[in-house]
Formats: C-alpha cells, sequence, structure tokens
C-alpha cells in the first residue's frame, strides 16, 4: 500500500495545536492571575486607593472578557502565522508574560513601583501587538484594542496607587 503525504494534514495539525497552545497560555495567564493575587490580605486592603478605582468584581469581569478576545485574536493570528512573521509571536508571548507579572509584583511582592513599571511595558508591547496585528488581520488587531485600552488604565491605576501609598 502506498502512502502519501499530504502537507495539508500537517498544517490542519499545526494549525491546532498553535490554537491549543495560544488558548492554554492566555488561559494560563488568567490561573496565575486569579491563584497569585492576593487582594484579601490586611496589605492591599489598608493601600490608599483612589475613589475611582473600579471594584473587585468590576475588574474580574472585564478581565474575563479581555481573556476571551485575547484568546480569540491569538488564536486567528496563528492561523495567519506564515504572514504574521516571529515578530508577532514575540509580542503575544511578551504580553503574557508581562500580564502574569503584574500580579505577582503587586500583591506577592508587594511593589506597586515594579508593577506599574510592569504595566508600562506591557502597554507598550500591546501597542506593538496592535500595530503588527493590523498587517496581518485586522479583526484580530481590533479584538486587542479593549485589551491595550485597559492595560493603559491600568498603568495608571497602578501609578496612582504607588503615588498614594510612597
Amino acid at each position: 500500500m502506498l502512502i502519501l503525504h499530504n502537507p495539508l494534514v500537517g498544517s490542519k495539525r499545526r494549525d491546532v495545536l498553535g490554537v491549543l497552545a495560544v488558548v492554554g497560555l492566555t488561559t494560563a495567564v488568567a490561573v496565575v492571575g486569579g491563584a497569585a493575587g492576593d487582594f484579601r490580605s490586611r496589605w492591599y486592603a489598608e493601600l490608599r486607593k483612589p475613589a475611582w478605582q473600579p471594584s473587585g468584581a468590576t475588574i474580574g469581569t472585564v478581565w474575563s472578557a479581555l481573556y476571551v478576545s485575547i484568546a480569540t485574536a491569538g488564536s486567528m493570528l496563528w492561523l495567519r502565522r506564515r504572514r504574521a512573521g516571529p515578530e508577532l509571536a514575540t509580542l503575544f508571548v511578551t504580553q503574557s508574560l508581562l500580564n502574569a507579572a503584574w500580579t505577582l509584583l503587586f500583591t506577592r511582592a508587594k511593589r506597586p513601583d515594579l508593577a506599574a513599571a510592569d504595566c508600562v511595558a506591557l502597554t507598550a508591547v500591546n501597542v506593538g501587538l496592535v500595530a503588527a496585528a493590523w498587517r496581518v488581520r485586522r479583526l484580530a488587531a481590533l479584538l486587542l484594542v479593549p485589551y491595550l485600552l485597559w492595560t493603559a488604565f491600568a498603568t495608571f491605576l497602578s501609578w496612582t496607587i504607588y503615588r498614594l501609598n510612597r
């Protein structure tokens, strides 16, 4: 029996595995953020926070929606990876690492200054991610815009908390 190599089978497998990796990475970031966050600690309760800070429930709801849009956009971009190039994957992984680091820096290390700096870097990476995604798949870029806006807001909030408590 002659078995012919079908390059489409390998490509489809890479598509599925890549999408699973994107969803897995995004889920891992969400889990780290949820598990590492210590927002019920005495230290956090005693921090001075601006009156305009959203409630924990609001923040959780926003992040839940954002993680779905991040995973969806990342999956769409993975499916266009030949057009995207390695820069896009690097930006996506970098934003994931910076995102996960914020909670650890803020609530576990108790370093609002480093968390604010991390947030500045996250927002800058997200600007690059949206710009790079725009050239590859505009819908994916548009799905990432709320994340960019939220991280810009989170940067200002983190910086404000740092300034109120130094």
